[in-house]
């Protein structure tokens, strides 16, 4: 299995220290950020990691050569001539990363974390094998098919049987069982009833509550309301 870690920025918030070494191997407990990483990777069975470099490579590959012998991986770099955001480096190492057609890991650099990365590849293997982005503290439900393209927020609950794809849920919220949630927002703290769905770019403000059993097409529903009926033709809600 493989991970791609983007390592490639300048570290401008930790200067004067990034003066000196690239962000990445700063030492957090006594101990490089991206080691954190790559050793939490090595756990969960990632047995190449690609680094998008920039910023001081040199450094950063002397070190993870050090570090490739005494783990046992394959350590490989995919170099930025220029900064290429998020999804430039993606690219840039798509040779690396779909060699086996394998899903894999994408990390920044600088997050340190108890990171799920077993519970993160089984739910994701569960789901359909999309991109998923899902916070440790979300609890989801049996028999729910969860993606492509969905983000679930911290302490999110989603109850048994519901079916999200290209949606956001945002922390606090709860999806109740056997709804359909296609290509919404669901603002912080919002309720989603039972046997809802929710379609056409519908977004939940903050604390709404849509009851059961209703039908939201394009709602934009402003914060702090209760939905009681179905809103079949789009418009706002105040």
């Amino acid at each position: 299995m493989k991970a791609l870690i983007l390592v490639g920025g300048y570290g401008t918030r930790l200067r004067p220290l990034t003066l000196s070494v690239p962000k990445p191997l700063v030492e957090f407990c006594n101990k490089p950020i991206l080691l954190h990483q790559v050793e939490a990777l090595v756990k969960a069975g990632v047995d190449h990691v690609v680094l998008a470099v920039s910023y001081m490579s040199e450094l950063l590959e002397r070190e993870m050569r050090v570090q490739e012998q005494r783990l046992g991986i394959r350590i490989s770099l995919s170099h930025e001539k220029e900064p290429l955001g998020t999804a430039g480096p993606l690219a840039l190492a798509r040779e690396l990363l779909n060699i086996d057609n394998e899903p894999f890991f994408v990390l920044n650099s600088d997050v340190i974390c108890d990171f799920p990365f077993k519970d993160l590849l089984q739910f994701h293997r569960n789901h359909g094998k999309e991109g998923t982005i899902v916070d440790p503290t979300a609890q989801i439900g049996e028999n729910c098919t969860i993606g492509p393209n969905v983000t679930i927020g911290a302490g999110v609950v989603v109850e048994d049987g519901v079916r999200i794809k290209r949606c956001t849920v945002l922390k606090g919220s709860r999806v109740r069982s056997h709804s359909w949630l296609e290509s919404c927002i669901v603002g912080w703290s919002s309720s989603v009833g039972q046997w809802v769905r929710m379609e056409n770019v519908t977004v939940l403000g903050e604390d709404v509550i849509v009851n059961d059993e209703l039908y939201l097409n394009g709602a934009n529903v402003l914060p702090h309301k209760s939905i009681n009926e179905s809103v079949p033709e789009p418009r706002i809600i105040m």
